[in-house]
């Protein structure tokens, strides 16, 4: 693809993990449930704001991205923080699931591959969280339009309200809809519908 997301351009010259912001909020309030040693998992983790702050809890963090750029910082940055953090170059489309996690995120990712794909990964992201684990996942919806710079990589936007019937049989902690209004570095401005949900893993019998 000739263009580019603007994020790569922040990802390769910004000095911090600071083109989306600082890390998610859900996640200040979920770390104080995990397990000291838990397993976490970022699909989609650019450059690392949230898994950089999952690691500075002590948790074991795997961190995926398909921007080598992205990952690249990241590895810097933990490198500096002392932060241990296993980050790799991959899609998340065939991230090989080969163990449970305590807590998967995918926070603003998944609309970045097509629906077919998101889909099958929604089920293996439910089959590999661990009895008790959350997910948190955060994807943009169609109730409104993507800004044109974001067309061509908003291919498997959700339909409005759909995310939530995938954990209709989850415990349910966060459940919003809204629209987020944002200004990215160089001054790229954008609204989102957003539907975010937190969920836990029922456990079994």
């Amino acid at each position: 693809m000739k263009n580019k997301p603007f994020w790569e351009k922040t990802f390769a010259q910004a000095r911090e993990a600071e083109t989306f912001g600082t890390p998610a909020e859900e996640l200040s309030e979920l770390v104080e449930l995990l397990p000291k040693d838990a397993k976490v998992l970022d699909l989609g983790c650019g450059e690392g704001r949230n898994a950089l702050f999952l690691a500075e809890k002590g948790f074991d963090v795997t961190a995926i991205d398909i921007s080598i750029a992205g990952i690249r910082k990241l590895e810097r940055l933990a490198e500096e923080k002392k932060f241990s953090i296993k980050g790799k170059i991959q899609d998340m489309r065939n991230f090989d699931f080969q163990t449970e996690f305590d807590l998967i995120v995918a926070h603003g990712s998944l609309h970045l591959i097509e629906r077919e794909h998101w889909l099958s990964l929604i089920r293996k992201i439910q089959d590999n969280t661990k009895d008790g684990g959350y997910n948190v996942v955060v994807v943009f919806t169609d109730t409104l339009p993507p800004p044109e710079d974001l067309k061509p990589f908003h291919i498997g936007i959700f339909w409005e309200g759909e995310l939530f019937d995938f954990y209709s049989d989850w415990e349910i902690i966060l459940q919003r809809s809204y629209i987020l209004e944002d200004e990215h570095p160089g001054g790229i401005r954008h609204r989102h519908p957003i539907n975010k949900i937190v969920t836990r893993k029922i456990q079994k019998n």
